[in-house]
């Protein structure tokens, strides 16, 4: 009866819930409403759901119990109880690799293609494996830190007998759920921060203006600081709420010397005045390549809103291009795997404004069990 009620209260909230607000978010309220659930009801409810949505658009054909079913067999790396309750024969054989539970499945008649997962394979960029990207949603990406500069032993010998990984010269692996603050300072000791967006520091160079245009909470520019110390930073977001975000974690991280200020850059051309040797434009987009933390975008996303983002970014480099010293850089990027998100732009900032491209490429993540990004650094 309890595996019974679990299946029908996920089977339940996937029925209810259409996407309007992010999976997490919707998931705590109805929890709060259901107050009756302990933790480990709502953790298994909330991997039943979400391995509903890891199988992306793959078998829609089939009902959402089914489904629910399924997407714990292929995202499980453990036996479990329910799947044991409802599906033995495949409990017996959650801890084959992916591929073997794949062919696992079709010989049970399910007609299972990975592909399908992300069925959007002619608007990736050239060099993404669609086969391997579809096979990371199966998968949650890992939790990741980058060491601030001078904490690296602390952080580190702290980390003593817990399971990390350390990938030179700055970044941590580490299991999800481990509780950050129970460790460290969040902004003052380590960054939680994506390895690929860590990443960009591969194309950060010398500086001593900087703008971070499209700034979001200022992970980013906490990164260019402890690369660049002494960087004049300034900070712009289209949203003054999240500017405040970031404030406070510059408070935290001790940066005191930057400026912030509020900009729809898709409509507004900063004052002539500004003028800055580096630009960051880590700019709006679909967060396609983010989609494994997040699955449920995957589900309900509209292909349509590609050519929005694309257009919205199309003017945001047009809007800050001029804000270009001479010999600057600008470092175009996106958390997207979208080629009319990242080479179609990259094309625009060549030969609209004419600047010379000296590095561009996918940062794959899907191989990594992390994000997948987009960068290129040009010069004027």
């Amino acid at each position: 009866m309890k595996f019974d009620n679990q299946l029908r209260y996920a089977t339940d909230i996937i029925t209810a819930y259409q996407g309007e607000t992010p999976l997490h978010v919707w998931l705590k309220d109805f929890f709060r409403q259901h107050k009756q659930m302990g933790s480990r009801d709502r953790k298994t409810l909330s991997s039943l759901v979400y391995g509903f949505y890891r199988l992306g658009h793959a078998v829609r054909e089939l009902s959402i119990r089914e489904r629910i079913l399924l997407g714990a067999f292929m995202v499980q790396d453990q036996p479990g109880e329910l799947l044991d309750y409802f599906r033995p024969e495949w409990n017996a054989q959650v801890l084959r690799p992916l591929e073997e539970k794949i062919a696992f499945v079709r010989e049970m008649g399910i007609d299972f293609e990975p592909t399908d997962i992300f069925p959007w394979k002619n608007e990736l960029s050239d060099d993404i494996d669609h086969h391997l990207f579809c096979l990371s949603f199966l998968r949650q990406p890992d939790l990741f830190l980058r060491i601030r500069p001078g904490y690296e032993q602390a952080v580190r010998s702290r980390l003593a007998g817990v399971t990390h990984e350390f990938i030179p010269p700055f970044t941590l692996r580490l299991a999800n759920g481990l509780k950050i603050e129970e460790f460290f300072t969040p902004d003052k000791e380590v960054v939680v921060q994506d390895y690929s967006s860590q990443r960009i520091a591969e194309y950060i160079p010398p500086a001593h203006k900087f703008w971070d245009a499209c700034a979001a909470s200022g992970g980013k520019s906490i990164l260019v600081h402890d690369l660049l110390p002494g960087v004049e930073i300034t900070a712009s977001d289209i949203r003054e709420s999240i500017l405040h975000n970031l404030r406070q974690r510059f408070r935290q991280a001790g940066i005191i010397n930057y400026h912030s200020f509020v900009a729809d850059l898709t409509r507004v051309v900063p004052e002539a005045k500004l003028s800055f040797d580096l630009i960051l434009a880590d700019v709006p987009c679909t967060g396609s390549g983010t989609w494994s933390r997040t699955p449920e975008e995957l589900y309900f996303f509209d292909p349509r809103k590609i050519l929005t983002y694309s257009t919205a970014q199309k003017q945001i480099v047009t809007n800050i291009a001029d804000r270009l010293a001479p010999g600057a850089h600008l470092v175009y990027s996106t958390c997207s795997v979208f080629k009319k998100e990242n080479e179609a732009i990259t094309a625009v900032i060549r030969e609209q404004f004419g600047l010379r491209q000296e590095l561009a490429g996918n940062i794959r993540g899907y191989d990594q069990r992390a994000d997948s990004m987009f960068a290129a650094r040009f010069v004027r």
